[in-house]
């Protein structure tokens, strides 16, 4: 099944109206991964929290400058199944996957160095976006 974004991540328009398109978080890290569950055992989620940026063709000092730095937190509603493996000091990822079968909704985050997973759920939206203003802070 084809995938939206759009019509599938819940505020999904907060990250393309930063990036101005849907990226593929392509060098992004993931800064923290917070699970939780209610006593009822009605409810169960996850948060990650994404550092990315927009990677340029422009290169300073001898790496690509990047741009639009920003903290993106997601946010994985009425969990199915979920697989995690590998989180350190790093965790940067090669890509997040995004798809659909039927009425769940999965995202494989794909390891370039650091955790990998897939979490299937039944809804994925995005709870934050916070652009980093004094782009000195991030990385090149």
């Amino acid at each position: 099944m084809d995938f939206e974004e759009q019509k599938e991540i819940e505020n999904a328009n907060l990250v393309i109206d930063h990036f101005g398109y849907w990226p593929t978080f392509h060098d992004s890290e993931v800064i923290s991964i917070k699970l939780e569950r209610t006593l009822n055992k009605e409810h169960s989620s996850v948060q990650l929290k994404l550092y990315s940026f927009e990677m340029t063709s422009e290169v300073v000092n001898g790496f690509y400058k990047s741009i639009k730095h920003c903290y993106i937190d997601f946010e994985f509603l009425h969990l199915n199944k979920i697989e995690l493996d590998g989180f350190n000091h790093q965790n940067a990822v090669l890509s997040l996957e995004f798809g659909k079968e039927g009425n769940i909704k999965f995202c494989n985050i794909v390891s370039a160095y650091g955790v990998d997973g897939y979490l299937e759920t039944e809804q994925i939206r995005i709870k934050n976006l916070e652009p980093i203003l004094d782009e000195s802070v991030a990385k090149n």
